[in-house]
């Protein structure tokens, strides 16, 4: 992996005082000198298809799921090959009802598009809660908030700039 300090333009947010979610990723690993790759590749809307692009077993790519908890959003992130279990979200989040975002909640929450989703929600003062099974490959690939790039970092890198908090939420 390389460190493509080179290629980044430092995190800002544009004119309208949007996040761009990709450049304010590279900047927290860079600021935190995180060995990590990018790949370009064409645009990919689930795990199986980033699966068949980057050449990374399933269970390697972390899927991140924006949910809304009753009234409160919450990020949930877990391997491509694993499904979420709504009951344990429930019971981690203490809420009577756990839906998926909606499209436009993804947009106005992420600043993204659905598939484009990243794991790292510190930056929004997003809750976000990994599975453990995240942790038991050596390395995740993400989509860092675009469909045509993908993230591969160490998953103990991954966890000492995510922070999330780390609860069984897998099936």
């Amino acid at each position: 992996m390389s460190h493509e300090t080179d290629k980044m333009i430092p995190y800002q947010e544009n004119k309208n005082g949007e996040i761009n979610p990709f450049d304010k990723i590279i900047s927290m690993l860079n600021r935190n000198n995180t060995e990590y790759q990018t790949i370009e590749h064409e645009p990919v809307y689930t795990s199986a298809q980033a699966e068949s692009i980057s050449g990374l077993d399933l269970s390697q790519g972390v899927k991140s799921l924006l949910l809304k908890a009753d009234k409160t959003f919450v990020l949930v992130v877990l391997p491509g090959d694993k499904r979420i279990d709504f009951n344990k979200v429930k019971a981690v989040t203490s809420a009577k009802k756990v839906r998926f975002a909606t499209k436009e909640e993804v947009k106005d929450i992420m600043h993204c598009e659905l598939g484009a989703c990243y794991p790292i929600g510190s930056f929004l003062n997003l809750r976000t809660v990994a599975d453990p099974s995240v942790m038991e490959n050596d390395i995740v690939a993400f989509n860092p908030g675009v469909n045509d790039k993908s993230i591969i970092l160490k998953s103990q890198d991954y966890v000492k700039i995510a922070s999330p908090e780390i609860i069984q939420i897998r099936e």
